[in-house]
């Protein structure tokens, strides 16, 4: 099915990346690279980060400027919700046609303007049929009509930044569902984990069935997310701490005093979760040593050391200075350690930065294909470098490539 941009060319130009990271390491020769640019070209406009982020705020100061001026006649008619939500919705719609024609007319991906309209447009027409609800009708209701929108734009448009406000949007349905009753409140940290797992299930998943890089980033997001909500809504500093206090404001808010709720500091279970703030980073730690996974490297880090500060928030062994200037030469004397051990690669590990490692990812097969296939590809000059004859498997070459 169409979708808003050209997948002929964002494969395209993920071919192109990498055949340039091969370029870079000396496994091509300019021939090749020309050959490779001839034979997968790239209509997209193309821009660098820094004017993306520049772009995308002043589109969306002008889109905001140009509501501003049609504010007037809709605050005119505040009072009625149903025109009120019809104006804003309208605008919404608006101004992703407006966006629609600017990235099949100007040939834009990414660059910033295509995001601010796609981002703008979804929460203009978000906020326009959330208007249509009832006054004093539960977020979670809300959550509901609105994730289903952030969802099929994702589809369409792939964007990261819809992709986490439908992650957002996702875990306030979740919370909001889970504090109105008594049980919803003790099993409220045991749901974030079901559900956090489950978004990193899907995200997974859906990885696998995308052949192209177009969800690349927001299914990237869900995992990030997936993961990182298993960390947290296992901490047993979050759990204890936090969920009392804002549950206790929760229950304020939708007048449940006749509802009591467990004083903010208890906690059931508080063995099994000060057994799950360690196990679980040293888990990701693990398995992303097994499997050579960054995000698990991090993730688990990032935990274990959430786990030394929960610790350590309830039995100050040291002075907290002393602990934060402990805590820092370790991790420098473990980073430099690291950096002179993996200057050598080791294990599937190495200090090298991505486009300087050997380690070949990406749509490697095609590449190949371009070159083989080519007739005025000319014979490289560099021994030991052979296209075709390596074992391509996965996400990396065999030993004789």
């Amino acid at each position: 099915m169409n979708r808003a941009y050209n997948q002929t060319w964002i494969r395209n130009r993920d071919i192109l990346q990498q055949a340039d990271r091969w370029h870079r390491q000396g496994l091509l020769t300019d021939a090749q690279q020309a050959t490779v640019q001839a034979t997968y070209p790239v209509g997209f406009l193309q821009t660098n980060s820094f004017l993306e982020i520049g772009l995308f705020l002043f589109t969306t100061v002008v889109i905001l400027a140009v509501y501003l001026l049609v504010l007037p006649f809709a605050s005119a008619i505040e009072n009625d919700r149903l025109v009120y939500g019809l104006v804003n919705a309208g605008f919404g719609v608006a101004v992703g046609v407006v966006g629609a024609v600017l990235i099949n007319k100007r040939k834009l991906y990414r660059n910033g303007v295509d995001n601010s309209f796609v981002v703008l447009a979804t929460g203009f027409v978000a906020f326009g049929l959330n208007q249509f609800i009832p006054e004093g009708i539960s977020l979670s209701t809300h959550c509901l009509l609105t994730l289903p929108l952030l969802l099929l734009v994702f589809w369409y448009y792939g964007d990261t930044l819809i992709a986490l406000l439908a992650v957002l949007t996702f875990y306030a349905l979740i919370y909001d569902l889970t504090l109105h009753t008594d049980t919803g409140r003790g099993l409220l940290p045991y749901t974030l984990m079901l559900a956090s797992l489950a978004l990193y299930g899907v995200s997974t998943w859906l990885l696998r069935l995308e052949k192209t890089t177009y969800y690349l980033d927001g299914l990237h997001l869900g995992q990030w997310m997936g993961l990182s909500m298993v960390l947290v809504s296992s901490n047993y500093y979050v759990v204890r701490e936090l969920n009392g206090v804002l549950a206790d404001s929760v229950r304020q808010l939708d007048d449940l005093q006749n509802q009591p709720l467990r004083a903010p500091g208890t906690l059931a279970l508080p063995g099994l979760f000060w057994v799950l703030t360690f196990s679980l980073p040293l888990f990701y730690l693990w398995l992303g040593t097994t499997r050579r996974d960054r995000m698990l490297l991090i993730l688990g880090l990032t935990g274990l050391t959430g786990a030394f500060a929960t610790l350590h928030s309830y039995w100050h062994l040291v002075p907290t200075n002393a602990a934060l200037t402990l805590g820092g030469f370790i991790l420098i004397g473990l980073a430099v350690l690291g950096i002179r051990h993996l200057r050598t690669p080791a294990n599937g590990f190495t200090d090298a930065p991505d486009d300087d490692s050997n380690d070949i990812t990406g749509p490697v097969p095609t590449v190949l294909a371009a070159l083989q296939t080519s007739q005025t590809m000319p014979p490289t000059d560099q021994p030991g470098i052979r296209f075709g004859g390596g074992k391509l498997g996965g996400g990396g070459a065999g030993e004789s490539y």
